[in-house]
């Protein structure tokens, strides 16, 4: 029985979740912030960046997934903004390796069609960040050969060094911190 009653519980709260107009996606507008007044209200991180100039990240990506890691790059370029918005010089590296590697291929061939517009959708977010200044993208040739991707096929602005583990040992000494994105 008791288990008959945690099972209604949960089925409860999935309804409810569903008769939620904000969780159905029926946000009324009227009463939404501007992106001026988001700017405004947004908290500071000023205790934690007290004396920081230059915020140095090593970003270690290995998730072959493209829908799992545009929700990721989208927290990589927020972080980014926020450093900039409370006056600290972003110095970001991205380190592909794993599976993650597949999705810097300028060749979608060896995609599955319906794929495609994830991949891409990817390419085009790491293509915006390369542009903005401090931000380095590199890719794991020892990753690269179990693919197979050549370093000639990836996407332009991508550099291949032979080992992204060595890349985090040496960016590690020179002051950035590491942070998985798994």
């Amino acid at each position: 029985m008791k288990k008959i009653n945690i099972i209604l519980a949960l089925f409860a709260s999935f309804l409810m979740m569903f008769s939620n107009p904000v969780a159905a996606g029926e946000i009324e507008t009227e009463h939404c912030l501007t992106d001026d007044e988001f700017e405004a209200r947004q908290p500071n991180d000023l205790e934690a960046l007290e004396g920081i100039k230059t915020g140095r990240i090593f970003w270690d990506v290995t998730i072959g997934d493209p829908k799992s890691l545009a929700g990721r790059l989208g927290v990589i370029d927020q972080t980014y903004r926020d450093m900039v918005r409370q006056n600290v010089t972003p110095d970001m590296i991205l380190a592909f390796r794993g599976g993650a590697v597949r999705l810097l291929a300028s060749d979608l061939t060896g995609f599955a069609e319906e794929s495609h517009p994830a991949v891409q959708d990817v390419q085009r977010s790491l293509r915006q960040m390369m542009d903005l200044p401090g931000v380095r993208m590199e890719s794991c040739y020892i990753a690269m050969r179990r693919v197979p991707l050549e370093p000639e096929n990836l996407i332009r602005g991508i550099v291949t060094v032979n080992n992204t583990f060595l890349s985090a040992m040496g960016y590690g000494q020179k002051g950035y911190i590491s942070l998985p994105i798994h």
